[in-house]
């Protein structure tokens, strides 16, 4: 059985979260293509680590 702390998916989520929280609240600047796009992509990627289980058999 895989544990949740070696999947990459939770680590990939994790570092997406991380990276929107400190783009959203220390205001870092950007081109604004750039921003539109992270809005969309961050969230994105965090949603799918929450509702990935790496520890069902099941899995593709």
């Amino acid at each position: 059985m895989q544990s949740r702390w070696k999947s990459w998916t939770l680590w990939t989520s994790l570092a997406a979260l991380a990276a929107f929280c400190l783009k959203q609240f220390a205001g870092i600047d950007m081109d604004e293509t750039i921003n539109s796009f992270l809005d969309v992509l961050l969230p994105v990627l965090v949603a799918f680590g929450v509702v990935n289980n790496p520890t069902n058999a099941d899995k593709l």
